[in-house]
């Protein structure tokens, strides 16, 4: 695991407080069909991807990973709060392809280099600070094969950076299209697709952006 920078570590913190024992995660679970119906703009994107050796960023209590699980080689569930683990391990206790970590909060270690088809992210990046954005988007690089894909949920929301993102519509972090597309190249991906997402009442709050490792 690489050593964390202050500023990054503090990112981590600051982001990832909230969400430990969060009743969000119980909440959510009446959502999922969002992202996952037949006329989803999540779900036509998603099945774009590759899914023989997958990892879920940000897993949570697992509610994503139970629909992707049976259509996986091998899934990968990553996520911070050992809580979200525990409640992982528990739910895919029958599902001897998924292998549950606990990762850092701002890159995909300990995965080996060039070793992904796919990254997935949904409902959590949104929250992310830029900077965290910025390290995953270069970390994808690395433990993608070339032609490997990324889809990352994230935030559209153009916010005031002395404002705490929990102040924020839907605590979105501060995050544009344009600027994750930069971070992206930047980084060393290709950008497939690119689209912004309506949250709630909420018009073009999010962005699903599909990525890809150049060959």
């Amino acid at each position: 695991m690489t050593a964390k920078s202050p500023s990054l570590q503090s990112s981590v913190e600051l982001v990832g407080e909230a969400w430990k024992d969060s009743a969000y995660y119980d909440i959510a679970e009446g959502f999922t069909g969002y992202f996952w119906d037949a006329d989803s703009q999540f779900r036509s994107t998603f099945d774009r991807l590759d899914l023989t050796e997958a990892v879920e960023l940000a897993c949570g209590h697992g509610r994503h990973a139970a629909i992707v699980a049976p259509m996986a080689g091998r899934l990968t569930l990553m996520d911070i709060h050992e809580d979200n683990l525990a409640a992982c391990r528990t739910r895919m206790a029958q599902r001897p392809n998924v292998v549950v970590l606990r990762n850092n909060g701002y890159d995909f270690h300990p995965v080996e280099d060039a070793s992904l088809t796919a990254i997935y992210c949904y409902d959590s990046m949104v929250h992310f600070s830029p900077d965290l954005v910025e390290s995953y988007l270069r970390d994808a690089a690395r433990v993608l094969r070339p032609g490997g894909m990324g889809l990352f949920h994230h935030s559209n929301f153009d916010a005031d950076p002395a404002i705490h993102y929990g102040q924020n519509p839907h605590a979105r972090n501060r995050m544009t299209m344009a600027l994750f597309q930069d971070l992206a190249t930047r980084a060393g991906l290709e950008i497939v697709e690119s689209r912004t997402i309506d949250w709630g009442d909420a018009l073009q709050l999010d962005g699903l952006t599909l990525v890809r490792r150049r060959p």
